[in-house]
């Protein structure tokens, strides 16, 4: 998000972000005016990811030279007037392959990995364009579709023509894609735009709360919204909360976690959606959350066994149980990591007696 003249400039990861979190436009579009400044936040798992996004991407580039088509990169150009001119020229020479395209148009811009030639009759002449992205997951997100149904609308634009697909290139995929049809995701692609528009050309104040989600893991505002969550003392910071329960509490005018550990046990209300149990559950938890926190310390409470529930289902121990807890890695070698591991084992009698595998 970026402030030119009187107008905001849009891109795709604005676009992701507003549908991630409402919140995270408004800080954006803080900065965009000065009001607030832009957060320096060093990751090495996403300096990782974008080194390997890079190689990826390079890799897929590399297929095609190889083969002889013609490539044209833009990607040695800084975004700007430039570099959609010379993206211009190349897709009006018909270059096979075109990398780090660049589209203005309309306050939104965006560089597409790579544009690939199709033999569809454009303004361009004989032939158009359609948008390539290259991505590690190996399942294509939302995310991904929206950035990608921008690209395409912005090239749309310059070639006169609205592409019929686009495309991602997974990772060890061989460089075969994954191909989506444009109009598949034309709404979906429309009513987020729109959504981001608005909220920008409301130009309201911060005043979107920071719930967590899943989003927070990567965004640079994480630090600034977790900070706001603790000093609200905020219902989210209960371990195992879920946020049916987080609405049902706010409705009887508990919203913090003091408030939580305070609602007196069995429940004065009877919830209207989950089980009383399952809030009695939260509560306690709420408890030694805040008492720890009174103490400066971290409290545990053992529970009472309940025969047939959890742990309590395993069989009886018996000589040679084994106990595993393994992790994946997905930073190792080429495709990550996931273990699989297993043993067969005899009876005391020295017959086979069965095995045991898990992934």
């Amino acid at each position: 998000m970026l402030k030119v003249g009187n107008t905001v400039q849009l891109s795709a990861s604005d676009l992701v972000g507003h549908l991630n979190c409402r919140n995270l436009t408004e800080l954006d579009l803080a900065v965009a005016k000065g009001a607030l400044t832009k957060p320096r936040v060093w990751n090495p798992l996403l300096d990782v990811a974008r080194e390997r996004g890079l190689r990826h991407e390079e890799d897929y580039v590399d297929h095609p030279r190889s083969s002889g088509f013609e490539v044209e990169t833009i990607a040695d150009m800084e975004f700007n007037q430039d570099a959609v001119a010379a993206t211009a020229k190349a897709m009006s020479l018909g270059r096979q392959v075109i990398v780090q395209g660049a589209f203005l148009a309309d306050n939104w811009g965006g560089r597409v990995d790579v544009l690939l030639r199709v033999e569809t009759p454009s303004s361009l002449g004989d032939w158009s364009y359609e948008v390539v992205d290259t991505k590690l997951s190996r399942e294509t997100k939302g995310g991904t579709v929206l950035q990608l149904s921008l690209y395409s609308d912005l090239l749309t634009k310059a070639q006169g023509l609205t592409p019929q697909w686009f495309h991602v290139i997974a990772p060890w995929s061989e460089h075969q894609p994954q191909t989506f049809r444009v109009a598949d995701f034309a709404a979906y692609y429309r009513r987020v735009r729109a959504s981001l528009e608005q909220a920008v050309k409301l130009d309201q104040t911060i005043d979107v709360y920071p719930d967590p989600k899943p989003f927070c893991d990567v965004c640079r505002w994480q630090e600034r919204c977790d900070a706001k969550r603790h000093a609200d003392d905020h219902l989210s910071l209960v371990a195992g909360i879920s946020k049916i329960q987080m609405a049902e509490l706010a409705e009887h005018g508990v919203t913090s976690c003091a408030a939580l550990a305070a609602v007196p046990i069995p429940l004065t209300f009877k919830p209207s959606r989950g089980s009383a149990t399952a809030l009695e559950r939260v509560r306690e938890q709420a408890r030694i959350q805040v008492e720890g926190k009174a103490a400066g310390d971290v409290r545990y409470e053992r529970l009472e066994t309940i025969p047939g529930f959890g742990l309590a289902k395993l069989c009886e121990p018996c000589p040679g149980d084994i106990f595993l807890d393994f992790e994946g890695d997905p930073f190792a070698g080429e495709g990550g990591l996931e273990y699989l591991s297993g043993y067969s084992f005899r009876g005391e009698d020295g017959s086979y007696a069965g095995n045991w595998v898990t992934v």
